[in-house]
């Protein structure tokens, strides 16, 4: 079997609905669109930051998209985990398929499982959104990167929401499950509740570029332990 042929055994093992990000052969051929939105990736593009010698984690990691852009540009180990065991198996086999032998992937509940290691950076590319944080599982996403990460983290998420509009909820019902956030106008501003949760140990490097779509667009934030 060609090396294509697998990537389209991989695909079809997986099921395109699971995948995130858009999948290429060889020949670059797109071969899963990928249900994830453009703008909800990396900006910009990591090319501020080091992954040279560095061990990182990717939660939420998918099929290992930027597990894998993690390992290309020097990282020595790279472990993505993910809830999805189908996920997970196609990822590994990825990683035996492109010949990355320091990339490894495992099924887990990263919120709340104790942590087996940790990493010099942990990586939390476009998991927090409407649907996570409106079920309550805000807090502990962002803990469960901290407990894997000794001394850098990297994160995408939209800045702002508003509870009503886009989470559904009564803002009663909000600090119900968030004490600590706070709710101005019917706004809560993400990115102001994970700088004061991690206030006391890092200091945060806002690495985003002005968007026209500030309301969409997700950003690009990297907290460096003190």
């Amino acid at each position: 079997m060609t090396r294509n042929a697998e990537l389209k055994k991989i695909v079809a093992e997986v099921g395109e609905d699971l995948i995130w990000r858009p999948l290429y052969d060889f020949e670059q051929t797109r071969l899963a669109q990928g249900v994830g939105d453009d703008i909800d990736g990396i900006d910009p593009e990591f090319k501020e930051l080091d992954f040279t010698d560095k061990t990182v984690c990717d939660l939420g990691c998918n099929m290992g998209h930027f597990s894998f852009y993690a390992s290309e540009r020097g990282a020595v180990e790279v472990v993505g985990y993910d809830l999805e065991p189908k996920v997970v198996s196609g990822a590994k086999k990825l990683a035996r398929l492109y010949g990355v032998d320091n990339v490894d992937f495992k099924v887990c509940n990263f919120a709340y499982d104790d942590p087996e290691q940790t990493f010099d950076m942990g990586m939390l590319i476009d998991i927090l959104g409407k649907i996570n944080i409106g079920k309550g599982h805000m807090t502990a996403i962002l803990l469960g990167l901290e407990k894997r990460s000794e001394s850098e983290m990297l994160l995408t998420f939209r800045p702002e929401y508003y509870v009503q509009k886009h989470f559904g909820l009564t803002e009663d019902y909000f600090l119900e499950l968030y004490p600590e956030a706070e709710i101005r106008d019917g706004l809560f501003s993400l990115l102001d509740f994970a700088k004061a949760l991690f206030v006391d140990k890092w200091d945060m490097d806002y690495l985003s570029r002005p968007h026209p779509d500030d309301e969409q667009y997700k950003r690009t934030v990297h907290f460096k332990r003190r």
